[in-house]
């Protein structure tokens, strides 16, 4: 039995990369302002507690407790909202190029080899668009081919046919040169039907 592979979260660096340290940096960003906050506040509740003339005396962990509530809640919800303003956004970079590639696919599929699209600026996947767009030009060039050349065998074949008509054929003879032209023909009705301009 084969052994299981192992997955491969770590795939391409150049795309997954920044979003990673972005989001990094957004944890960052949310740390610090938690600690910035926690300082601040705790300084200020410690400084009202002990040096207020009307001091009532508490423990530490009430003191602290209304400061670490408050930077918590604070920094959390506003990391929060970042990771969320950064995973929409990268999401909407990715998810364009995803719905480009399905409708570049099924064009594909009816036959279509035309290489004019675009992505919009700051979309992700623009080196797998530039790959896609060098295979359909590739393969457009070798249809284009194909499809000069079944034109030249149908009208090799028509010639032929109109030569060997007036010579005595034997029927065996007749119905090679009858499937040849039907080969021909079947030939390029199918590569007619691949689209390889420009749109």
């Amino acid at each position: 039995m084969a052994d299981r592979m192992r997955k491969k979260y770590w795939i391409d660096f150049r795309s997954q990369g920044p979003f990673i340290l972005k989001i990094c940096s957004v944890w960052a960003g949310g740390t610090l302002l938690l600690c910035g906050l926690l300082y601040f506040l705790a300084d200020e509740e410690l400084g009202r507690s002990f040096y207020s003339v009307h001091l009532r005396i508490r423990n530490t962990w009430r003191i602290l407790l209304p400061a670490v509530l408050l930077s918590g809640g604070i920094s959390f919800l506003l990391t929060i909202a970042a990771t969320l303003f950064l995973s929409l956004r990268q999401s909407h970079r990715l998810g364009g190029p995803i719905y480009k590639f399905t409708t570049l696919f099924s064009n594909l599929e009816a036959g279509s080899f035309s290489s004019d699209f675009r992505f919009r600026d700051g979309d992700l996947l623009h080196g797998l668009g530039e790959s896609y767009r060098s295979a359909l030009q590739a393969n457009r060039e070798r249809i284009r081919n194909v499809q000069e050349l079944s034109l030249k065998a149908q009208s090799s074949v028509r010639d032929l046919e109109a030569k060997l008509i007036l010579y005595p054929l034997s029927p065996e003879e007749k119905l090679l040169l009858v499937d040849a032209a039907g080969l021909v023909g079947r030939l390029r009705e199918a590569s007619s039907s691949l689209d390889t301009a420009t749109t």
